[in-house]
């Protein structure tokens, strides 16, 4: 089973990219093809689902790996589920874990104690060699494992599969291996020689690229004949409009992504290779996915500092290229619209998957809950019973053999507060605090007209089977992600941060600015921009935003007795510092490079953190104040210092 990290629905060649990727092309055209697999939206939760058949939620990963104090919100994977690895060992498989677990190893919950004999594992994921902090590795549960002197994660995770695999076949056993790649995820880093494979072949842009994709997938089968590429959003600029200079770093930066794509794909191949020649490859079924869509983190300029070949670097796709890795739908990572949610699926199998079906296309819906149904029943595996809640999915061998699955329940999303439901060819779906919208999905893949408004009918009845399965799957309260309220909770402890451009920090890890004077000081440059949003703390009950309006520069402070705000009487074009300074009575005082603008005496002070976290570049939760435009700054930002006074 492999699962590659924030990769887009057309970012392989058998899903119309021109990355190639001819391993998985191969397993594809002699395997089957999902055109409508589904994921969870987000890195945690897609493993959570993934691993044990149930939805995020009721494993207690309906976020990330923080305990927010709720049974869906825990933060780890809770007793009350089994993994694919404990339901496959007693069954007498060779259990294998390799790569990036990311379900609460800092809560305890780690791959050793969760069934898998080996692994070789990080915690987390975004690093790609050694020398980065985050490559802290653990090999069958011990840390710092002695490992070669130089490494590329991607191939240092299938060699250690190979030797696993090995271990398996020496003890006469049949295998399990969950290989959990952490490319294509940010920090993009990839050889010097492989990203440079690709320079030059993304100055065709974002526009003719996305239009070049939907042609191959209509050519491939994928998609339909009257698919329609879904308009291209208003913070992502047309590409003939940039300079010659940007297309050239927007070039280097999407290169970096297609050479981790690509030599991810090789790694399949050495993979494939290693089990043809040990005769291993005919019965074994692998499936290949990605946890969530292209990420859109960092806004639409991405970000590329340092070298992306070298492990100190720090370099994201963004907005723009993320909107080319989702062809032809709407939205990204996090959001349940079709670009959040739509993954690849490769299922190749030669003994299980008849000739007359390779290199077919599946239409039937899959969800991620239908892979421990599934291998439950390729393996004859006994899942358990007693604690252990029961399996939320189907199998989707039926679908391998080009037979009906046994689905009688809806597909359901939750995560951040963005939800959808999927029954038939109907789904409804929403944005965080915002009305369903309602799409016929066979008619309109990449939802663009919502027909909400004239069923209306059809909207209740959905929204009461969401409803229902939120209530009885731990997702309530919607907003539980943010923390149970009244709860005890940890608050950062830290009096400066330096943040960069794409930056965001949930509200344990934000500045706590409740009843205490700071500053924040931000150096942007801002381009072409007129509106957008700098950095912003917190949402539409308590907070602060300094941005762009109409050109103008504003900070606007709001707490529970409304918004006081203070701007530049001028527009602001090009390079500059702003330095904001909020007393601890809550007095405001806005300059720029150095001059004093403008000052008010408030409100009063932030009498509690706010509940949402801070975001550098835009202004990602609730809103602090309605934006005229779009909240998301397409200017640079060079850094955002924040600094506030210790406890007293």
């Amino acid at each position: 089973m492999i699962l590659v990290d924030d990769m887009g629905f057309a970012d392989i060649g058998c899903y119309g990219s021109e990355i190639p990727t001819p391993n998985l092309d191969a397993l594809a055209r002699d395997g089957v093809r999902f055109r409508q697999f589904y994921n969870t939206a987000r890195c945690c939760p897609t493993r959570a689902t993934l691993l044990t058949g149930l939805y995020a939620h009721q494993a207690g990963v309906g976020h990330m790996v923080e305990d927010k104090g709720l049974p869906g919100y825990s933060g780890h994977l809770n007793d009350q589920c089994a993994t694919l690895a404990e339901v496959l060992g007693p069954a007498g498989y060779f259990t294998i874990m390799c790569g990036k677990w990311h379900v609460g190893q800092n809560l305890g919950v780690v791959p050793w104690k969760r069934g898998f004999e080996r692994s070789l594992s990080a915690a987390a994921g975004g690093f790609y060699q050694p020398g980065d902090e985050k490559a802290k590795l653990f090999l069958n549960g011990q840390p710092n494992p002695p490992l070669p002197k130089s490494w590329y994660s991607t191939d240092l995770w299938t060699e250690y599969g190979i030797t696993f695999i090995d271990e398996a076949r020496a003890a006469k056993k049949p295998f399990f291996l969950y290989l959990a790649h952490n490319a294509p995820h940010f920090p993009l880093q990839a050889p010097a020689e492989d990203i440079a494979r690709f320079r030059g072949k993304y100055r065709a842009g974002w526009d003719r690229l996305r239009e070049d994709r939907l042609a191959r997938q209509k050519q491939l089968g994928l998609a339909e004949p009257d698919w329609t590429l879904a308009p291209r959003p208003e913070t992502v600029a047309a590409w003939e409009s940039l300079s010659e200079t940007e297309k050239d770093r927007f070039d280097h930066l999407m290169a970096t992504y297609a050479a981790c794509v690509w030599h991810m794909d090789k790694a399949v191949g050495t993979l494939v290779a290693a089990l043809k020649e040990r005769g291993e490859l005919d019965n074994t079924l692998i499936l290949f996915m990605s946890d969530n869509g292209g990420n859109a983190e960092s806004g639409p300029n991405g970000r590329t500092q340092g070298d992306p070949s070298a492990p100190t670097s720090d370099w994201y796709c963004g907005q723009s290229w993320a909107w080319l890795q989702n062809t032809p739908f709407r939205e990204y990572k996090h959001y349940t619209h079709e670009g959040g949610i739509s993954t690849p699926l490769i299922a190749h199998w030669p003994t299980g998957i008849p000739r007359r079906r390779n290199g077919a296309w599946e239409s039937q819906p899959g969800h991620l809950i239908d892979i421990m149904a599934t291998v439950v029943d390729v393996s004859g595996a006994r899942y358990p019973t007693g604690k252990v809640k029961p399996m939320e999915g189907v199998s989707l061998r039926p679908a391998f053999l080009g037979k009906p699955l046994a689905r009688t329940q809806p597909l359901f999303w939750e995560h951040e507060g963005n939800r959808a439901i999927r029954e038939g060819r109907w789904k409804a779906v929403a944005k965080e605090n915002q009305p369903w919208e309602l799409y016929d999905i066979e008619r309109d893949r990449s939802e663009r007209t919502n027909l909400a408004s004239r069923e209306t009918g059809r909207v209740t009845a959905l929204a009461a089977k969401w409803d229902a399965w939120a209530a009885r799957a731990n997702v309530l309260p919607l907003g539980g992600w943010r923390g149970k309220k009244g709860a005890a909770e940890k608050t950062s402890t830290k009096t400066r941060f330096t943040l960069k451009a794409g930056e965001h920090l949930d509200r344990a890890e934000a500045p706590a600015i409740a009843n205490r004077a700071f500053t924040i000081t931000a150096s942007f440059d801002t381009k072409t921009a007129r509106d957008g949003v700098i950095v912003a703390q917190g949402g539409s009950a308590l907070g602060y935003s300094l941005f762009l309006e109409d050109g103008k520069l504003v900070f606007a402070f709001r707490t529970k007795a409304g918004v006081t705000r203070v701007a530049t009487p001028e527009t602001v074009m090009g390079a500059h510092t702003a330095r904001v300074e909020v007393t601890k009575n809550g007095a405001l005082q806005l300059s720029l490079d150095g001059t004093r603008i403008g000052e008010a005496v408030g409100n009063g002070p932030l009498a509690t953190l706010p509940t949402d976290g801070l975001d550098v570049g835009s202004d990602t939760g609730g809103k602090v104040v309605a934006y005229k435009q779009s909240d998301v700054f397409t200017g640079t930002i060079t850094s955002v210092v924040i600094e506030r006074e210790s406890a007293t």
